[in-house]
Protein backbone atom coordinates (compact mmCIF):
# COMPACT_ATOMS: atom_id res chain seq x y z
CA UNK A 1 0.00 0.00 0.00
CA UNK A 2 1.45 3.05 -1.04
CA UNK A 3 1.39 6.25 1.13
CA UNK A 4 -1.08 7.97 -0.61
CA UNK A 5 -3.06 5.47 -0.22
CA UNK A 6 -2.68 5.15 3.51
CA UNK A 7 -3.28 9.48 3.99
CA UNK A 8 -6.79 8.58 1.81
CA UNK A 9 -7.75 5.91 3.64
CA UNK A 10 -6.90 8.03 7.23
CA UNK A 11 -9.10 11.30 5.76
CA UNK A 12 -12.09 8.83 4.93
CA UNK A 13 -12.18 7.19 8.54
CA UNK A 14 -11.83 10.79 9.80
CA UNK A 15 -14.74 11.66 7.63
CA UNK A 16 -16.69 8.73 8.77
CA UNK A 17 -15.92 9.52 12.10
CA UNK A 18 -17.13 12.96 12.16
CA UNK A 19 -21.07 11.21 11.59
CA UNK A 20 -21.39 8.31 13.36
CA UNK A 21 -19.56 9.68 17.05
CA UNK A 22 -22.28 9.79 19.82
CA UNK A 23 -23.34 12.67 21.71
CA UNK A 24 -21.63 13.35 24.84
CA UNK A 25 -24.17 12.86 28.01
CA UNK A 26 -24.52 16.27 30.26
CA UNK A 27 -23.17 14.94 33.39
CA UNK A 28 -19.89 14.37 31.73
CA UNK A 29 -16.32 16.39 31.09
CA UNK A 30 -14.60 15.52 28.00
CA UNK A 31 -10.87 14.92 28.62
CA UNK A 32 -8.51 16.82 26.91
CA UNK A 33 -5.40 15.05 26.15
CA UNK A 34 -3.58 17.79 24.76
CA UNK A 35 -3.55 19.12 28.31
CA UNK A 36 -2.83 15.73 30.07
CA UNK A 37 -0.14 15.21 27.74
CA UNK A 38 1.65 18.72 28.54
CA UNK A 39 0.91 17.78 32.27
CA UNK A 40 2.83 14.91 32.64
CA UNK A 41 5.45 16.09 30.70
CA UNK A 42 5.65 19.06 32.98
CA UNK A 43 5.16 17.16 36.17
CA UNK A 44 8.46 14.61 35.28
CA UNK A 45 11.58 15.15 37.07
CA UNK A 46 13.39 15.12 33.60
CA UNK A 47 12.00 18.60 32.72
CA UNK A 48 13.92 20.87 35.06
CA UNK A 49 17.08 19.04 33.23
CA UNK A 50 16.20 21.15 30.49
CA UNK A 51 16.78 24.51 32.40
CA UNK A 52 20.05 22.80 34.00
CA UNK A 53 21.48 21.61 30.62
CA UNK A 54 21.14 25.13 28.87
CA UNK A 55 22.71 26.21 31.82
CA UNK A 56 26.09 24.09 31.64
CA UNK A 57 26.10 24.53 28.06
CA UNK A 58 25.71 28.59 28.88
CA UNK A 59 29.08 28.16 31.20
CA UNK A 60 31.25 26.11 28.93
CA UNK A 61 30.20 28.64 25.73
CA UNK A 62 31.61 31.26 27.94
CA UNK A 63 34.87 29.40 28.99
CA UNK A 64 35.37 28.59 25.36
CA UNK A 65 34.80 32.47 24.56
CA UNK A 66 36.89 33.78 26.86
CA UNK A 67 40.26 31.70 25.10
CA UNK A 68 39.85 34.50 22.54
CA UNK A 69 41.99 36.78 24.94
CA UNK A 70 45.05 36.23 26.63
CA UNK A 71 45.14 34.32 30.13
CA UNK A 72 48.01 35.26 32.74
CA UNK A 73 49.95 32.36 33.81
CA UNK A 74 52.12 32.93 36.45
CA UNK A 75 55.54 30.23 36.82
CA UNK A 76 58.28 29.87 39.21
CA UNK A 77 61.50 27.73 39.00
CA UNK A 78 64.17 26.56 41.13
CA UNK A 79 67.03 24.43 39.58
CA UNK A 80 70.19 23.60 41.06
CA UNK A 81 72.77 22.72 38.20
CA UNK A 82 76.22 20.62 38.24
CA UNK A 83 78.07 22.72 36.18
CA UNK A 84 77.57 26.17 34.44
CA UNK A 85 79.64 28.04 31.62
CA UNK A 86 82.35 29.99 32.99
CA UNK A 87 84.69 32.35 30.84
CA UNK A 88 87.97 31.30 32.15
CA UNK A 89 89.46 34.90 31.11
CA UNK A 90 91.24 36.98 34.00
CA UNK A 91 91.77 40.82 32.54
CA UNK A 92 93.39 43.09 34.87
CA UNK A 93 90.88 45.52 36.82
CA UNK A 94 88.00 43.55 36.10
CA UNK A 95 86.07 40.12 37.22
CA UNK A 96 84.22 38.50 35.06
CA UNK A 97 81.82 36.71 36.90
CA UNK A 98 80.91 33.21 37.11
CA UNK A 99 76.91 32.34 36.77
CA UNK A 100 75.58 30.93 39.99
CA UNK A 101 74.64 26.63 40.24
CA UNK A 102 71.75 27.81 42.08
CA UNK A 103 68.99 29.16 39.80
CA UNK A 104 65.31 30.12 39.87
CA UNK A 105 62.75 32.31 38.25
CA UNK A 106 59.25 33.54 38.36
CA UNK A 107 57.51 34.72 35.37
CA UNK A 108 54.19 35.77 34.05
CA UNK A 109 53.11 34.98 30.64
CA UNK A 110 50.38 36.42 28.19
CA UNK A 111 49.82 34.86 25.20
CA UNK A 112 47.28 37.09 23.09
CA UNK A 113 45.55 34.96 20.10
CA UNK A 114 45.69 37.22 17.09
CA UNK A 115 44.44 34.83 14.07
CA UNK A 116 43.11 31.20 15.47
CA UNK A 117 41.93 29.85 11.87
CA UNK A 118 38.49 30.29 13.90
CA UNK A 119 38.85 27.85 16.08
CA UNK A 120 36.75 29.62 19.10
CA UNK A 121 33.77 30.51 16.54
CA UNK A 122 33.79 26.52 15.38
CA UNK A 123 33.98 25.30 19.11
CA UNK A 124 31.35 27.37 20.43
CA UNK A 125 29.79 26.51 17.15
CA UNK A 126 29.84 22.69 18.29
CA UNK A 127 28.78 23.16 21.82
CA UNK A 128 25.57 25.20 20.94
CA UNK A 129 24.78 22.00 18.40
CA UNK A 130 25.34 20.43 21.69
CA UNK A 131 23.27 21.62 23.43
CA UNK A 132 20.39 21.56 20.80
CA UNK A 133 21.29 17.94 20.52
CA UNK A 134 20.51 17.22 24.00
CA UNK A 135 17.13 19.43 24.45
CA UNK A 136 15.98 17.35 21.44
CA UNK A 137 16.76 14.13 23.08
CA UNK A 138 15.33 14.73 26.25
CA UNK A 139 11.85 15.73 24.59
CA UNK A 140 12.04 12.60 22.34
CA UNK A 141 12.39 10.54 25.82
CA UNK A 142 9.60 12.66 27.64
CA UNK A 143 7.23 12.23 24.44
CA UNK A 144 7.09 8.76 25.42
CA UNK A 145 4.80 9.88 28.33
CA UNK A 146 2.03 10.63 25.91
CA UNK A 147 1.57 6.73 25.39
CA UNK A 148 0.89 5.78 28.87
CA UNK A 149 -1.49 8.86 29.17
CA UNK A 150 -3.66 7.60 26.83
CA UNK A 151 -3.74 4.02 28.04
CA UNK A 152 -4.30 5.38 31.54
CA UNK A 153 -6.90 7.51 30.23
CA UNK A 154 -8.82 5.71 27.98
CA UNK A 155 -8.48 2.19 30.35
CA UNK A 156 -10.52 4.00 32.44
CA UNK A 157 -12.90 5.25 30.04
CA UNK A 158 -13.35 1.24 29.45
CA UNK A 159 -13.73 0.53 32.45
CA UNK A 160 -16.31 3.77 32.86
CA UNK A 161 -18.48 2.05 30.03
CA UNK A 162 -18.51 -1.88 31.39
CA UNK A 163 -19.48 -0.09 34.53
CA UNK A 164 -22.42 1.52 33.07
CA UNK A 165 -23.62 -1.36 31.43
CA UNK A 166 -23.01 -3.58 34.47
CA UNK A 167 -25.06 -1.04 36.31
CA UNK A 168 -27.85 -0.96 33.54
CA UNK A 169 -28.52 -4.59 33.69
CA UNK A 170 -28.10 -4.55 37.84
CA UNK A 171 -30.76 -2.42 37.82
CA UNK A 172 -33.13 -4.34 35.64
CA UNK A 173 -32.13 -7.74 37.56
CA UNK A 174 -32.96 -6.15 40.46
CA UNK A 175 -36.26 -4.57 39.34
CA UNK A 176 -37.15 -8.43 38.66
CA UNK A 177 -36.18 -9.69 41.46
CA UNK A 178 -38.38 -7.61 43.59
CA UNK A 179 -41.12 -8.87 40.67
CA UNK A 180 -40.38 -12.18 41.56
CA UNK A 181 -40.47 -12.44 45.08
CA UNK A 182 -43.65 -10.84 44.68
CA UNK A 183 -44.84 -13.67 42.70
CA UNK A 184 -43.30 -16.45 45.09
CA UNK A 185 -45.23 -14.92 47.70
CA UNK A 186 -48.39 -14.74 45.77
CA UNK A 187 -47.47 -18.61 44.93
CA UNK A 188 -47.24 -17.67 41.27
CA UNK A 189 -43.81 -18.58 40.44
CA UNK A 190 -40.91 -20.85 42.22
CA UNK A 191 -38.33 -19.73 44.72
CA UNK A 192 -35.64 -21.16 42.44
CA UNK A 193 -36.34 -18.07 40.34
CA UNK A 194 -35.56 -15.65 42.71
CA UNK A 195 -32.63 -17.58 43.51
CA UNK A 196 -31.29 -17.59 39.76
CA UNK A 197 -32.31 -13.49 39.96
CA UNK A 198 -29.61 -13.39 43.10
CA UNK A 199 -26.95 -15.69 41.98
CA UNK A 200 -26.81 -13.12 38.73
CA UNK A 201 -26.95 -10.33 40.33
CA UNK A 202 -23.68 -11.68 42.38
CA UNK A 203 -22.28 -12.43 39.60
CA UNK A 204 -22.64 -9.00 38.53
CA UNK A 205 -21.42 -7.58 41.70
CA UNK A 206 -18.48 -9.55 40.94
CA UNK A 207 -17.86 -8.43 37.19
CA UNK A 208 -18.08 -4.66 39.18
CA UNK A 209 -15.96 -4.96 41.68
CA UNK A 210 -13.27 -6.21 39.50
CA UNK A 211 -14.10 -3.20 36.95
CA UNK A 212 -14.11 -0.42 39.87
CA UNK A 213 -10.69 -1.99 40.69
CA UNK A 214 -9.23 -1.56 37.39
CA UNK A 215 -10.52 2.12 37.46
CA UNK A 216 -8.75 2.92 40.48
CA UNK A 217 -5.61 1.97 39.26
CA UNK A 218 -6.67 4.02 36.01
CA UNK A 219 -7.08 6.93 38.19
CA UNK A 220 -3.84 6.43 40.34
CA UNK A 221 -1.71 6.08 36.98
CA UNK A 222 -3.05 9.53 35.98
CA UNK A 223 -3.06 11.22 39.39
CA UNK A 224 0.77 10.12 39.27
CA UNK A 225 1.71 10.84 35.09
CA UNK A 226 -0.12 14.44 35.46
CA UNK A 227 -0.89 15.49 39.23
CA UNK A 228 -4.47 15.95 38.13
CA UNK A 229 -7.56 14.10 39.62
CA UNK A 230 -10.09 13.77 36.84
CA UNK A 231 -13.61 14.32 37.30
CA UNK A 232 -15.66 11.41 38.78
CA UNK A 233 -17.36 10.79 34.58
CA UNK A 234 -15.22 11.42 31.60
CA UNK A 235 -16.34 11.36 28.21
CA UNK A 236 -14.80 9.88 25.35
CA UNK A 237 -12.73 12.88 23.49
CA UNK A 238 -13.83 13.59 19.75
CA UNK A 239 -10.84 13.29 17.86
CA UNK A 240 -10.55 14.41 14.37
CA UNK A 241 -6.93 14.98 12.72
CA UNK A 242 -8.80 16.10 9.57
CA UNK A 243 -6.54 18.59 8.68
CA UNK A 244 -3.22 17.28 9.57
CA UNK A 245 -4.10 14.43 7.43
CA UNK A 246 -5.52 16.53 4.45
CA UNK A 247 -1.90 18.24 5.00
CA UNK A 248 0.00 14.56 4.96
CA UNK A 249 -2.13 13.48 1.85
CA UNK A 250 -0.98 16.28 -0.38
CA UNK A 251 3.04 16.10 0.56
CA UNK A 252 2.24 12.65 -0.27
CA UNK A 253 4.75 11.96 2.90
CA UNK A 254 4.36 11.12 6.81
CA UNK A 255 4.19 14.21 8.19
CA UNK A 256 7.78 14.86 10.28
CA UNK A 257 6.27 15.90 13.75
CA UNK A 258 7.54 13.28 15.71
CA UNK A 259 10.35 15.07 17.79
CA UNK A 260 12.51 11.93 16.73
CA UNK A 261 12.81 13.84 13.51
CA UNK A 262 13.71 16.84 15.34
CA UNK A 263 16.70 14.99 17.18
CA UNK A 264 18.03 13.58 14.03
CA UNK A 265 18.25 16.95 12.83
CA UNK A 266 20.01 18.19 15.75
CA UNK A 267 22.18 15.36 15.33
CA UNK A 268 23.05 16.11 11.41
CA UNK A 269 23.47 19.90 12.67
CA UNK A 270 25.95 18.62 15.70
CA UNK A 271 27.91 16.56 13.18
CA UNK A 272 28.23 19.29 10.98
CA UNK A 273 30.02 21.46 13.15
CA UNK A 274 32.07 19.08 14.50
CA UNK A 275 33.45 18.52 10.68
CA UNK A 276 33.58 22.25 10.38
CA UNK A 277 35.77 22.65 14.03
CA UNK A 278 38.27 19.75 12.37
CA UNK A 279 39.21 21.39 9.55
CA UNK A 280 40.41 24.17 12.02
CA UNK A 281 42.72 22.22 13.62
CA UNK A 282 45.34 21.87 10.60
CA UNK A 283 45.56 25.67 10.06
CA UNK A 284 48.24 28.04 10.95
CA UNK A 285 47.56 30.09 13.85
CA UNK A 286 49.34 33.40 15.44
CA UNK A 287 49.67 35.25 18.48
CA UNK A 288 51.28 37.80 20.17
CA UNK A 289 53.30 36.98 23.61
CA UNK A 290 54.44 39.08 26.37
CA UNK A 291 57.03 37.34 29.12
CA UNK A 292 57.90 39.29 32.32
CA UNK A 293 59.77 37.97 35.21
CA UNK A 294 62.00 38.27 38.06
CA UNK A 295 65.41 35.40 37.91
CA UNK A 296 68.62 34.84 39.51
CA UNK A 297 69.75 35.32 36.80
CA UNK A 298 68.07 37.30 34.38
CA UNK A 299 68.13 37.18 30.59
CA UNK A 300 71.91 38.64 31.63
CA UNK A 301 73.35 34.66 32.56
CA UNK A 302 76.94 36.71 33.72
CA UNK A 303 74.96 38.68 36.15
CA UNK A 304 74.89 36.82 39.61
CA UNK A 305 72.61 39.23 40.63
CA UNK A 306 68.62 38.80 41.07
CA UNK A 307 67.49 40.39 37.96
CA UNK A 308 64.18 41.54 36.49
CA UNK A 309 62.94 41.03 32.48
CA UNK A 310 60.73 40.71 30.03
CA UNK A 311 60.38 39.32 26.82
CA UNK A 312 57.99 39.83 24.13
CA UNK A 313 57.34 38.66 20.68
CA UNK A 314 54.78 37.04 18.10
CA UNK A 315 54.53 33.44 17.81
CA UNK A 316 52.93 31.45 15.05
CA UNK A 317 52.22 27.62 15.58
CA UNK A 318 50.95 25.49 12.64
CA UNK A 319 50.95 21.56 12.82
CA UNK A 320 51.53 20.63 8.56
CA UNK A 321 51.16 16.95 9.59
CA UNK A 322 47.59 17.01 11.21
CA UNK A 323 46.23 17.13 8.08
CA UNK A 324 46.02 13.16 8.39
CA UNK A 325 44.59 13.79 11.44
CA UNK A 326 41.97 15.71 10.26
CA UNK A 327 41.13 14.01 6.91
CA UNK A 328 40.32 10.74 9.83
CA UNK A 329 38.48 12.66 11.88
CA UNK A 330 36.19 14.00 9.35
CA UNK A 331 35.66 11.16 7.68
CA UNK A 332 34.40 9.56 10.75
CA UNK A 333 32.34 12.53 11.56
CA UNK A 334 30.68 11.91 8.05
CA UNK A 335 30.27 7.69 8.66
CA UNK A 336 28.26 8.95 11.59
CA UNK A 337 25.92 11.52 9.34
CA UNK A 338 25.22 8.52 6.85
CA UNK A 339 24.21 6.15 9.87
CA UNK A 340 22.04 9.03 11.31
CA UNK A 341 20.80 9.15 7.94
CA UNK A 342 19.99 5.51 7.78
CA UNK A 343 19.03 5.65 11.02
CA UNK A 344 16.16 8.17 10.28
CA UNK A 345 14.63 6.90 7.15
CA UNK A 346 14.37 3.57 9.23
CA UNK A 347 12.75 5.51 12.07
CA UNK A 348 10.04 6.79 8.91
CA UNK A 349 9.56 3.47 7.63
CA UNK A 350 8.77 2.31 10.81
CA UNK A 351 6.31 5.31 11.23
CA UNK A 352 4.67 4.67 8.05
CA UNK A 353 4.18 0.63 9.26
CA UNK A 354 2.61 1.73 12.81
CA UNK A 355 0.90 3.67 10.42
CA UNK A 356 -0.87 0.94 7.89
CA UNK A 357 -1.49 -1.18 11.31
CA UNK A 358 -3.09 2.49 12.85
CA UNK A 359 -5.30 2.55 10.11
CA UNK A 360 -6.34 -1.10 9.60
CA UNK A 361 -7.35 -1.43 13.47
CA UNK A 362 -9.89 1.88 12.96
CA UNK A 363 -11.16 0.36 9.86
CA UNK A 364 -11.78 -2.61 11.39
CA UNK A 365 -13.35 -0.55 14.66
CA UNK A 366 -15.76 1.38 12.60
CA UNK A 367 -17.20 -1.15 10.64
CA UNK A 368 -17.45 -2.97 14.16
CA UNK A 369 -19.30 -0.28 15.74
CA UNK A 370 -21.97 -0.03 12.98
CA UNK A 371 -22.59 -3.67 13.60
CA UNK A 372 -22.60 -3.33 17.34
CA UNK A 373 -25.62 -0.59 16.90
CA UNK A 374 -27.67 -3.52 15.09
CA UNK A 375 -26.71 -6.11 17.18
CA UNK A 376 -27.47 -4.31 20.23
CA UNK A 377 -31.05 -3.53 19.04
CA UNK A 378 -31.56 -6.94 18.04
CA UNK A 379 -30.70 -8.42 21.53
CA UNK A 380 -33.14 -5.62 22.57
CA UNK A 381 -35.83 -7.05 20.81
CA UNK A 382 -34.88 -10.42 21.87
CA UNK A 383 -34.85 -9.55 25.45
CA UNK A 384 -38.37 -7.63 25.21
CA UNK A 385 -39.83 -10.77 23.92
CA UNK A 386 -38.17 -12.95 26.18
CA UNK A 387 -39.73 -10.64 28.74
CA UNK A 388 -43.20 -10.82 27.33
CA UNK A 389 -42.48 -15.36 27.37
CA UNK A 390 -41.18 -15.27 30.44
CA UNK A 391 -44.57 -12.80 32.33
CA UNK A 392 -46.74 -15.38 30.02
CA UNK A 393 -44.67 -18.19 31.66
CA UNK A 394 -43.57 -19.76 28.54
CA UNK A 395 -40.35 -19.49 29.31
CA UNK A 396 -38.27 -19.99 32.22
CA UNK A 397 -36.55 -17.43 34.37
CA UNK A 398 -33.04 -18.83 33.62
CA UNK A 399 -33.60 -18.61 30.15
CA UNK A 400 -34.70 -14.84 30.49
CA UNK A 401 -31.78 -14.24 31.92
CA UNK A 402 -29.64 -15.80 29.14
CA UNK A 403 -31.61 -13.48 26.87
CA UNK A 404 -30.80 -10.17 29.13
CA UNK A 405 -27.13 -11.80 29.60
CA UNK A 406 -26.95 -11.81 25.67
CA UNK A 407 -27.97 -8.17 25.74
CA UNK A 408 -25.34 -7.15 28.59
CA UNK A 409 -22.67 -8.86 26.40
CA UNK A 410 -23.77 -6.51 23.00
CA UNK A 411 -23.84 -3.44 25.05
CA UNK A 412 -20.25 -4.39 27.04
CA UNK A 413 -18.85 -5.20 23.59
CA UNK A 414 -20.19 -1.66 21.96
CA UNK A 415 -18.98 0.58 24.70
CA UNK A 416 -15.88 -1.04 24.48
CA UNK A 417 -15.34 -0.23 20.83
CA UNK A 418 -16.40 2.63 20.71
CA UNK A 419 -13.74 3.69 23.21
CA UNK A 420 -11.31 1.86 21.59
CA UNK A 421 -11.91 3.83 18.57
CA UNK A 422 -11.37 6.65 20.45
CA UNK A 423 -8.06 4.79 21.73
CA UNK A 424 -7.28 3.92 17.79
CA UNK A 425 -7.11 7.72 16.75
CA UNK A 426 -5.26 8.67 19.79
CA UNK A 427 -2.66 6.31 18.98
CA UNK A 428 -2.59 7.42 15.43
CA UNK A 429 -1.88 11.09 16.76
CA UNK A 430 0.45 9.91 18.95
CA UNK A 431 2.25 8.02 16.29
CA UNK A 432 2.45 10.49 13.86
CA UNK A 433 3.03 12.90 16.33
CA UNK A 434 0.33 15.34 15.26
CA UNK A 435 -1.20 18.15 17.76
CA UNK A 436 -3.96 16.81 19.34
CA UNK A 437 -6.98 19.37 19.59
Amino acid sequence: MTTRSVHRRTLALALLLATTLPAQTADRDTVSLRDLHAAAIARDPRTGSSVLMRAASARRDQVIARDRFADPVVGGQLTHQSDVTAVPIRLPGSDIPAPPFTRYQLTLELDQPLYDAGAVTARRAVERARSDEADADLHTRLYGLTAEVNAAVFTLLLQQAQDDALRETDAVLAQRLSEARVRVREGAALARDTSLLVAERLRLDEQRAVVASRQQVARGQLRALTGRELSARIAVPTLQPLDAIDRASRDHAIPRTRPEFTRFEATRVRIAEEVRASAVEGRPRVSAFLQTGLGRPGLNQLRPDTDAYYLAGVRVSWRPFARRDVHDNTESLRAQQRITQLEEQAFAEQLARATLSDIAELERLEAQVQRDSALVQARKEVARVARLELDEGTITTAEWITAHAELTDARLAAERHHVERAWAWARLYTTLGLPLP
